[in-house]
């Protein structure tokens, strides 16, 4: 036990990360900021999309869109929170954002439901198998940013599943936002 003490009091200037962290910390920042940059294009794409939907009987889908945004900022706010604890920043300059990104922005002034639809869950998708990865990257070396990644990865993967659901009912009925057989 005192072994365990003596490394707590060591490098205390590195808050909580310690000795027992075996992690790279500039890979796994560099990687924090990629899913950053992806969170943040992602939640950009959603609010415009959200923004665009005109339609009455596609209020739902916007619904979903701007919780889609809401979620993605307050994610990315814990991914930058967990660069911090790295010891580093969360790179939000606008113009490392878009490059850095695996979501690619795609706008649809015209409001086109299906290519929103089809385009979100594409982002979302890209950002599970993201997630994926970089839970196996990290491994046991740092068990607090892979129990953030796995939690990111469950969140997302109910986003695919939403925005699957949105994309089926459009096919079945035609019309944005409405359900099965209305």
């Amino acid at each position: 036990m005192r072994e365990v003490r003596d490394r707590a009091l060591f490098d205390l200037d590195d808050g909580p990360v310690t000795p027992s962290n075996r992690a790279d910390l500039t890979a796994t920042t560099r990687l924090l900021n990629v899913l950053l940059a992806s969170l943040v294009v992602s939640s950009l794409q959603y609010e415009q999309h959200a923004l665009v939907v005109r339609a009455p009987l596609a209020r739902p889908l916007a619904e979903l869109l701007f919780a889609g945004a809401d979620r993605d900022r307050g994610d990315a706010r814990l991914v930058a929170t967990r660069i911090r604890q790295l010891g580093c920043v969360g790179d939000y300059d606008p113009q490392h954002l878009s490059p850095r990104s695996q979501v690619a922005f795609r706008a649809f002034p015209d409001g086109d439901v299906v290519g929103i639809v089809t385009q979100n869950l594409v982002g979302v998708r890209i950002l599970v198998q993201t997630l994926q990865e970089a839970v196996r990257w990290i491994g046991d070396d740092d068990p607090t940013t892979r129990r953030l990644l796995e939690r990111l990865l469950e969140a997302k993967e109910t986003q695919a599943d939403e925005l699957s659901a949105q994309s089926a009912q459009q096919a079945a009925t035609g019309r944005p936002g409405a359900r099965p057989g209305t």
